[in-house]
């Protein structure tokens, strides 16, 4: 079997859907001979006959109706296969890696995402939760192009970076548990409670030895976890109180799982600065500086309450 051209197939569906030569060639504004040969081309390179010619007009054979779903999908194929090639040579890259640490993860990072699908239909994204040091290192070997993460004093010297703002981070904690109960409740009380918080690996194990006192630790009893989403699932058992962004504990809060704590304290309006990364060895083609433009929208609002 030869090569099949996007021409043949195209023609080969126009003519069994309107049953004649001369309907395609008036269609696609050629002659009725030079629609013919490439019909007959193609039966020649499939080694089928698609078309019974003994009567006024050409029918569709049983192989032809058989092959017409393939052909349309073909023909899809063929065409976004085109698409991203034009794409790709206007500058668009074919993927953009994207890390982001889960404390600082935007609220409205999918809806962003949602917009970049719609821009760049032929770019793919892999996104991915990593602890800090983790996105800093995989940015300045060139292994993800852009990072969400806690903003530092410094970065190594491959990696750029851009101050994007503040990330609040909420106080939560099971409807039934005891500072939940109370009106307002003070540092020091939510100290005597077990407390939730997440840590990378590298941090609790460090902990774990006794090196450090893992950050934003309160509580004297502190359960840890490198999974925000499993902290936010043992929270909403009772297990313990928590810290976290409005965008991964947004069904938990609207299911009624977990509701904020009024805290009396600085912690209850504790925020991180925000630092969006990416790496000097690999250049920004258009999607990507789409998305360093767009990622300075997305801390503009804290928090909004569940609807």
């Amino acid at each position: 079997m030869r090569n099949l051209s996007l021409d043949q197939l195209q023609l080969f569906v126009r003519a069994c859907e309107l049953g004649s030569f001369s309907a395609v060639a008036r269609d696609v504004g050629r002659a009725q001979s030079a629609v013919s040969a490439q019909i007959q081309n193609l039966e020649l390179d499939l080694g089928l006959e698609l078309f019974d010619r003994s009567g006024k007009f050409p029918k569709p054979t049983g192989v032809a109706l058989a092959l017409l779903p393939l052909a349309h999908q073909a023909i899809g194929q063929l065409r976004r296969l085109q698409q991203a090639a034009d794409s790709y040579e206007r500058g668009e890259e074919s993927k953009l890696r994207i890390l982001f640490e889960e404390q600082v993860m935007p609220d409205r990072l999918n809806d962003m995402l949602a917009a970049f699908a719609e821009q760049f239909p032929n770019t793919l994204i892999h996104a991915g939760s990593v602890g800090g040091d983790d996105a800093v290192g995989q940015i300045g070997r060139g292994e993800a192009d852009f990072a969400f993460v806690t903003a530092r004093d410094t970065y190594p010297g491959e990696v750029s970076s851009n101050n994007l703002g503040q990330q609040q981070i909420l106080t939560l904690a099971a409807p039934e548990h005891p500072l939940a109960q109370m009106p307002a409740a003070s540092l020091a009380e939510a100290a005597d409670h077990r407390q939730i918080l997440i840590a990378g690996s590298s941090a609790s194990a460090m902990a774990d030895r006794g090196h450090i006192r893992p950050q934003n630790q309160v509580a004297a009893q502190c359960w840890r976890t490198d999974s925000l989403l499993q902290g936010l699932e043992l929270a909403s058992k009772g297990v313990g109180w928590i810290n976290a962004p409005f965008e991964l504990a947004r069904p938990f809060l609207k299911s009624g799982r977990l509701v904020e704590l009024n805290l009396t304290s600085a912690l209850s309006a504790w925020s991180l600065g925000v630092d969006l990364l990416w790496s000097n060895r690999t250049p920004q083609g258009i999607a990507g500086r789409w998305f360093a433009r767009e990622a300075h929208r997305l801390y503009g609002n804290y928090y909004s309450p569940p609807q």
